[in-house]
């Protein structure tokens, strides 16, 4: 195989390992909604989000996999987005616990 080749795999395997892990932190964080369990979103999300940010920054260097990184990062833009409405929101009905 050529360098080229395993290179172009490489970022489009980081873009696809972005997408799936923001797409199974949003199945992780619908799961604990519903099911209506008191879990933190911090302590168990963020395993999942950070390498999801780390992959799509990576794979966004190169042109053909720019796409899969955007998409990934933009997962986790909405994620994190959605965690600190969701703390705001909280706050304002319970401010003190």
């Amino acid at each position: 195989m050529e360098l080229g080749k395993v290179k172009m795999t490489f970022f489009q395997g980081l873009g696809w390992l972005s997408i799936v892990l923001g797409l199974l932190t949003l199945l992780f964080i619908n799961i604990s909604l519903i099911s209506g369990y008191q879990v933190p979103l911090m302590d168990n999300f963020s395993l999942l989000l950070y390498p999801a940010i780390i992959s799509g920054a990576f794979s966004s260097f190169n042109k053909r996999s720019r796409s899969l990184g955007l998409w990934g990062l933009g997962l986790c833009a909405y994620i994190g987005l959605f965690i600190v409405c969701m703390f705001f929101l909280g706050w304002m009905v319970i401010p003190f616990p």
